[in-house]
Parts: structure tokens; sequence; C-alpha cells
């Protein structure tokens, strides 16, 4: 392998002290990590943050014999309406007194059938009595009644709710745990590349150690010695990063859109479908790909002051 660049001459002969094949390759592996990296943090950072947003404001209630005539209660005037209502109509009924905004939504046969194949197969031919499943959402801000169950059974008894705000914390805690999971392999991924290039660099120094001494003894100076060694270490570091970067985009492409359905709120679609590939790139967070396009500069960076700082301690030690 030979890299446009390394058969640039000068007087430190630095294509022949700096191994431009392994650096190179190096650095493009650590790049290509490190774009995987930033993926799953962004993606787990955009679902959590999503779901945990939902979560606080969901609520789930079932309603065992739905179809069933409501209760009525005693002492209470009933119209002819409420004498007709079932179960379930009763409790949408009562739910239409929540905070203005409020989005509520019985689940068909269908969508409840749908809901519960992975477990009864074929639902909608089991001979199971199940409950009607309610979905409501609270506008943002809006806090669930604190005597909501209670009434709701009071009125409808059997009628379970289920909060999710638990869920909340809970997604909240994975995001953070995997965004520190995630810093943490960058960290490391970025200190493996710094010795990598401090190891090619000692290696350099080593292998023209004769010649350095000359040109620094004629009078060449620190910064232009170690302006040298750095200026090919971060043209080696950015072909390496963009190569890498660039490999990566496959896989994250292809990542991205299997993780697309998991991002569609359940009042949103029924069903997880992929995305078409040429609606595809429009779904990609803009943070991500600022990052991706930031990393090869990042590792020409870390390549170029590794290097100056190598050099100019180095030839601190020189007699």
């Amino acid at each position: 392998m030979v890299l446009p660049f390394s058969g640039r001459k000068d007087g430190l002969s630095l294509s022949e002290a700096l191994p431009d094949r392994s650096l190179f390759i190096l650095v493009a592996m650590m790049s290509f990590l490190a774009a995987l990296t930033l993926t799953g943090a962004t993606g787990a950072r955009t679902l959590s943050a999503r779901w945990a947003g939902g979560a606080a404001q969901l609520l789930t209630i079932q309603v065992s014999d739905p179809d069933q005539p409501a209760p009525q209660q005693v002492g209470a005037p009933t119209t002819t309406q409420q004498a007709l209502q079932t179960r379930a109509q009763a409790v949408l009924a009562y739910l239409a007194n929540l905070p203005e905004g409020t989005h509520t939504h019985q689940m068909s046969k269908e969508e409840l059938a749908h809901l519960l194949t992975p477990w009864l197969g074929e639902s909608n031919k089991t001979a199971l009595p199940l409950p009607a499943v309610i979905e409501v959402r609270l506008p943002e801000g809006a806090e669930v009644p604190p005597t909501l169950e209670q009434t709701l059974n009071t009125r409808i008894p059997g009628t379970v709710v289920e909060h999710n705000a638990e869920w909340s914390s809970r997604l909240r805690a994975l995001a953070a745990s995997l965004l520190a999971c995630a810093a943490l392999a960058l960290a490391t991924v970025g200190g493996i590349a710094t010795m990598i290039t401090a190891l090619a660099t000692r290696t350099g120094l080593a292998t023209r150690r004769d010649i350095i001494e000359i040109l620094h003894g004629l009078g060449a100076s620190d910064s232009y010695i170690a302006g040298r060694f750095a200026g090919r270490t971060g043209i080696l570091a950015l072909g390496g990063g963009l190569v890498g970067t660039i490999l990566a985009i496959a896989p994250l492409v292809l990542l991205f859109r299997m993780a697309a359905p998991f991002a569609v709120s359940s009042l949103q679609s029924t069903a997880a479908t992929m995305p078409d590939w040429r609606t595809l790139p429009s779904m990609l967070p803009t943070d991500l790909l600022i990052s991706l396009i930031a990393l090869p500069f990042a590792a020409a960076f870390i390549g170029w002051a590794t290097t100056q700082t190598m050099v100019r301690l180095w030839l601190r030690r020189l007699p």
C-alpha cells in the first residue's frame, strides 16, 4: 500500500522514518470504532429521550368485560344514554374530563390481536376473554389525577390503571449509563490512538536520530523539527480517519434503518415498518452527522498534538 503523499521527500526523510502503512491502517480502525460508538450513543440517546418523554405522559387502562353494561351509580340521576353505556364506554366518558389536549384511544380488536400475537399467537381465534385497552396520553406538563384509579374502580369495578412514569426514570437511567459507556469507549479509542501515534513518533525519532542531531546542531529549531513530524503524522491520521469514517457509513445506515421503527410512537403506528432507503438520510440526527464529519479532523488533531509533544520532549533531552 503506497499512499499518495508517502513519496514526498524532505530533509528528515520522514517517508522512511514514519511507517505510513501501519499508522494509516490503525488510525482507520480506530476511527471506524469511534464512528460506531458515536452512532450507538446517539441512537440510544434519541430513542431513550423519545420513549422516556412519551412514557411520562402515557397511561394504559384495562377494562375487564368491556361489552357488559356499566353499573349505575346509586343515588345518581341516570339518563337514557348512560343506561345504555358499556363498561368501556363509561370509562371513556369519564376520561373526557381529563385536561384539555389529552389524547384517548381505545385499541381495536385488530390492534389488540396484533399486540398479543407474540404471546397468544392468533389471539383473534382464542376463547380467552380479553379486556379493553385504552391508551391515554396527557399533554406536556399535565399530571395524572391522583384519584383517577380509585375513581374508575369505584365507578367501573375491575378497571386497572398502569402508570408508565416509572419507566421514564428507568429509561433516563439507561440512557445515562449508555452515554457513560460510549464516553468511556471514545476515551479508550482516543487513548489507544494517542499511544499508537506516540510509539510511531518515537520509532521515527530513533530511526533519524543522527540526522536530527546534525540539523539541530546546525541551528534547526525545535518548532521546525516538531512541525515536520507533526505535519506528516497529522496527514496520515486525517487520511486514516476519513477512510475509517467512510467505511463505517454502510453499517451505520443499516443500523439506523433497523432501529427506525422503534422510534415510532405506538399511537402513530401499530406495526413496525422499515423506512424507505431514500428517506433514511433525512432521519439521521444532525449532531451525529456533525460528529462524523468532525471525526477525521479530531484524529488528525490527536496525531498532530501527540507528535508535537513527543518530539519537543525528545529534543529537550539532546545534549
